[in-house]
């Protein structure tokens, strides 16, 4: 069978790799020039590769560490316990630990109790399903208490979703708890050598990648169902996955079925935007920094530098300044510059010292449809694998709830996917089809 893929992160990737091992034929449309979506690189310098948006993984992420060994990367992923903190009150401060908690200055001592018991309720709890139609500000508010929700929830919260801070769903801040561990795990290089990695085993199964192909239409014709470029190529196929969000794939499908007035209201969502430094000297010395203070114009600092050893990169100390923000706020359209002048009186609240001329290089990368906006009722709108478009199938981050965005579910997300149209995986001889 012929397969259409949309979109090479790594929820396309890991599909297309999937069905090749099952014997189909595989095309993988990307609208960019490279692999790896949001979790893509570039080059800091020639040969040392940085992703676009921080990335780590947990202990807990199986999914990708499995297929990090199945490509033979075991050896490239090292375990970090890097320091992260929270800035507060104008105080940057270690969160990391129980004792941190307690000692963390912001809240009286029965407050921080009770913020430590709360969290450690959420680790112990198995699944979300009990909370999954509960506000986080309801909860948090009803076992963590008032000033726990004001001091460090809220900002934290507020700084992520803005306006719809009041109705996360509390089932997306458990993951978020729950998956966390403090050990982080980085492959050697970077994620960029994992996303070479399956590339070259597509190849080397036979399929193909066309990259600078964005997907303006597709149109069911029969039996197959094709898809047309903004410049017009257009590939047919047997069957089709989409990894754009379910909306934006139907929305550009040319077929009677679809109907945009039924079903549920797609989710909201907001953009990811990161300006990168390059700096001939440490920032703050730890790894992550929450960034509780309203009025902040950046919601995190990944130092990321603090975690993996800045000779990696040529003795550049690279810090992260993350925001999550709608759309179509001013950041996309700005130039690094300009939003370095903006964020300086911030940096500077971090480390007082902080002058510009501390800064090499800089970069600003952004996508605007990054974050879904979970809250409760949130499953009750996430669309399956299957369209009213026969052949026609979606699989994108809207749908890992109650799980964040990220490379360990997309994964699963796309085995998920396979198994649904495909059944169970077939034991493939080593080196079959190559």
């Amino acid at each position: 069978m012929q397969y259409g893929v949309i979109g090479a992160g790594v929820l396309g990737m890991t599909a297309a790799l999937r069905l090749l091992e099952r014997g189909h034929e595989v095309s993988i449309l990307e609208a960019g020039d490279g692999v790896g979506g949001l979790a893509g690189s570039f080059e800091v310098e020639p040969g040392i590769w940085l992703e676009k948006f921080y990335h780590h993984i947990f202990r807990s992420d199986r999914r990708i560490t499995a297929l990090i060994e199945e490509l033979g990367l075991g050896p490239s992923l090292r375990w970090h316990e890097p320091e992260t903190a929270m800035q507060s009150g104008g105080r940057v401060e270690a969160f990391d630990t129980p004792g941190a908690v307690l000692r963390f200055s912001g809240l009286p001592l029965i407050d921080r109790v009770r913020l430590g018991a709360g969290v450690a309720l959420l680790k112990a709890m198995p699944r979300s399903g009990p909370i999954q139609d509960v506000s986080a500000r309801r909860w948090l508010t009803r076992v963590m208490g008032g000033n726990a929700w004001r001091v460090v929830w809220e900002p934290l919260l507020r700084g992520k979703f803005g306006d719809a801070a009041d109705d996360v769903s509390m089932a997306w801040l458990w993951a978020r708890i729950h998956d966390r561990t403090r050990q982080l795990g980085y492959i050697d290089g970077g994620f960029h050598q994992l996303y070479t990695r399956i590339a070259s085993r597509i190849d080397e199964r036979g399929g193909r990648l066309v990259t600078g192909f964005r997907a303006a239409a597709i149109e069911p014709q029969g039996a197959e169902i094709s898809v047309r470029s903004a410049d017009a190529r257009v590939e047919t196929f047997d069957r089709l996955i989409s990894t754009l969000p379910a909306h934006l794939t139907l929305g550009i499908t040319k077929d009677p079925a679809i109907d945009p007035t039924a079903g549920p209201r797609p989710p909201d969502a907001l953009g990811a935007h990161c300006l990168i430094l390059s700096l001939d000297r440490p920032l703050t010395g730890r790894y992550w920094i929450g960034v509780a203070d309203r009025g902040s114009p950046f919601l995190a600092v990944v130092e990321h530098t603090a975690m993996l050893e800045p000779a990696a990169y040529g003795g550049r100390h690279l810090v992260y300044l993350g925001n999550y923000v709608p759309h179509d706020d001013r950041l996309f359209e700005e130039t690094p510059d300009e939003t370095l002048a903006r964020y300086a009186p911030a940096i500077r609240g971090l480390n007082p010292a902080f002058d510009p001329s501390w800064v090499g290089k800089r970069w600003a990368f952004g996508a605007r449809f990054a974050q879904p906006i979970v809250t409760p009722g949130f499953r009750m709108r996430i669309p399956p694998f299957e369209t009213p478009v026969p052949n026609l199938f979606v699989a994108s981050m809207f749908q890992v709830f109650p799980h964040d965005r990220g490379q360990n579910y997309s994964i699963e997300l796309a085995e998920r996917v396979v198994a649904r149209l495909e059944g169970p995986a077939r034991t493939t001889p080593a080196g079959a089809g190559r």
